[in-house]
């Protein structure tokens, strides 16, 4: 496609939080890179609306480099072409494509000097490289060991007998509850090895170190909750000291002396190491979630910190006072919600088990709404002042939209979960779907159920409200569209698709016209008062990959209509033609929800992958 038929990515929300080291400050000092999927994102730590996009990958990114003076960024991913790509940072254009490894890639460093990068695979690849970052041709390359090889660090020069620097590389790697010291001849491409003895210490570790003062230490993080410190010169065990529950992540030095160690349980703690070679605890906090990235930053007065539950934290080193920067989904994002005629918020329901109600204008969250249980939100509709949302648990919960207070549920709504709902312009009453096929009717001032529509045999995919809201109108993976007379309690019509359930539709308003989309990849248009289907059109131009839609909005000047599927990607389509006029890459999991913005000038999408992702509109 050109340039032209790509719609514009204005703003992604969301990282992929659970891998460590996914979010890593630039020693620029004022941006950040997240991984986000299959993409890269850089974004302005002063302002969130300036934001770059590196995509270069075809599967999840799964580990993350950015070099010591900042000039390349490299970025190694999963699947069939499990690459490491490296990119160079002030053009944000792919450098070098480096295609070696088998199923994926699990850690990247650069060396002190960037002169070099060390990549390894999984345990099925067993592969190390170290590639000329000038260049991007092998230095050398060598099996795991340990295997297998999970982590590794790049130490410097290697120091000879009275401690002075050597031209050759050192670095460690570590897995398999053993430590490996390495030192590589550049010039040759020889690696020469040494297992460290670790005596009767048994851990298996999970992040690891070098400390600033010459490489005087290694410092190693376990799943035991503590971290192992050896001395380098005489390659013996120093210390071991408990940090906190759920394995220690990640540690960073702030500077010679003082370093940060965030373990799985939320603990952020701060040691020293005295003259005596003493290491001390100074200082700790509870972030609420893994530490597994920390970056410094500000000459060392502060700290980036990032959690697997999807907050990033700016943290002073030396009184450990933090401020919340950005929050993120960390689970698939399941449904997106405008309030009627109000563009710049909305609210996203995920599989991390909250709602969420952001400003636009800011990125920021409003409120975040969460039930009292774990669970996991459906579907939600979001008005201004409340925000009504269906569960897997079967239950009806509404929340106010200022603060992310539960107001009310309904139990027992629906056995199968409710899988989705509409309200009223009024305010007056509500319909639900549930994953058994029943549609429900509720009144909304005294929650109760007013009427109860059975004819769907599979689970409702969509309810929405039609002809002055006296109708309803019902999609379901049974195949059927269903149109219900709400006051006889009666279905007045009834339209199906040849092959394959109804993942979603719309409605064009005043009009009979309704576009629906499934199973069977196709976008077909019906009309009410017709039996058969007027027309449809493919999903995708190739037959062979076709693209099953999940979700479709029509805008409000009812030209436009966009869908997002397994694919990957979402669609804007031209409604008279049937034409693909754009198409948006970003996300690296298929599209559970998409959502015209009512002024029509954006539109929300929101992935599997946990992200939501903001696109331009200029048609």
């Amino acid at each position: 496609m050109n340039n032209q038929d790509v719609l514009e990515m204005e703003h992604a929300i969301g990282y992929s939080g659970r891998i460590p080291k996914s979010v890593l400050l630039h020693p620029n000092g004022y941006e950040y890179i997240c991984i986000s999927g299959a993409s890269l994102i850089v974004t302005d730590i002063r302002d969130a609306h300036k934001q770059s996009f590196l995509q270069g990958h075809d599967d999840k990114i799964t580990c993350l480099a950015v070099s010591n003076k900042g000039e390349l960024i490299a970025s190694g991913q999963r699947g069939d072409n499990s690459d490491v790509i490296i990119w160079d940072y002030n053009t944000k254009r792919l450098k070098f494509k480096l295609s070696e490894h088998d199923h994926e890639v699990v850690c990247l460093d650069f060396s002190h000097d960037d002169r070099m990068l060390f990549s390894s695979g999984n345990p099925m690849d067993k592969r190390i490289f170290i590639w000329d970052c000038q260049t991007g041709y092998i230095v050398g390359s060598v099996n795991h060991t340990p295997e297998p090889t999970n982590i590794a660090k790049w130490g410097g020069f290697a120091k000879d007998i009275k401690g002075r620097d050597t031209y050759k590389y050192q670095f460690a790697t570590a897995g398999n509850k053993q430590i490996c010291l390495w030192k590589l001849d550049p010039k040759t491409g020889v690696f020469e090895k040494e297992i460290v003895n670790t005596g009767n210490l048994v851990r298996e570790y999970i992040c690891m170190e070098f400390s600033k003062n010459r490489e005087e230490y290694l410092f190693l993080g376990t799943t035991s909750g503590d971290f192992c410190a050896f001395q380098m010169k005489n390659k013996f065990f120093s210390h071991n000291i408990v940090v906190g529950a759920l394995g220690v992540l990640s540690i960073k030095f702030i500077d010679f002396t003082r370093f940060l160690v965030g373990s799985g349980n939320g603990t952020l703690a701060q040691y020293a190491i005295s003259e005596d070679n003493k290491i001390t605890p100074s200082n700790k906090i509870d972030l609420g979630g893994g530490v597994n990235s920390i970056s410094i930053m500000n000459g060392g007065k502060e700290g980036l910190v990032a959690t697997d539950r999807g907050l990033i934290y700016r943290v002073q080193t030396d009184s450990l006072n933090k401020v919340l920067h950005s929050e993120n989904h960390t689970g698939g994002i399941l449904d997106l919600s405008y309030p009627p005629g109000v563009s710049d918020r909305f609210a996203s329901a995920s599989e991390d088990g909250t709602i969420r109600i952001w400003d636009i204008s800011e990125y920021q969250v409003i409120a975040r709404c969460q039930a009292n249980v774990q669970g996991i939100p459906l579907c939600l509709n979001y008005r201004d002042e409340v925000l009504l949302s269906g569960w897997q648990d079967g239950k009806i919960r509404m929340f106010r939209s200022d603060n992310g207070q539960q107001i009310w549920q309904i139990d027992n709504a629906h056995k199968g979960g409710v899988t989705t709902l509409c309200v009223s312009n009024t305010l007056k009453f509500f319909c639900t779907g549930g994953g058994e096929g029943d549609v429900r009717v509720w009144e909304m001032r005294t929650r109760e159920m007013v009427s109860h529509l059975k004819e769907h045999t599979h689970k409702v995919t969509k309810v929405k409200l039609i002809n002055n809201e006296t109708q309803l109108l019902t999609g379901s993976r049974d195949r059927a569209l269903l149109q219900w007379d709400l006051k006889s309690e009666k279905r007045v019509s009834a339209h199906i698709q040849r092959m394959g359930g109804i993942n979603s539709f719309d409605t064009i308003p005043k009009s009979p016209i309704v576009f629906s989309t499934g199973q069977d990849r196709k976008i077909t248009q019906w009309d009410l008062n017709q039996i058969e289907a007027q027309r449809s059109f493919d999903t995708s131009n190739n037959p062979k990959i076709g693209d099953e839609c999940f979700s479709i909005s029509i805008s409000s000047s009812c030209k436009y209509v966009v869908t997002g599927g397994s694919n990957n990607s979402a669609k804007l389509w031209n409604l008279q033609t049937g034409q693909l006029i754009q198409e948006g890459y970003g996300h690296s999991g298929s599209i559970n929800s998409v959502q015209f913005a009512p002024d029509d000038k954006q539109i929300l999408t929101g992935g599997q992958d946990g992200v939501i992702i903001v696109w331009n509109v200029f048609v």
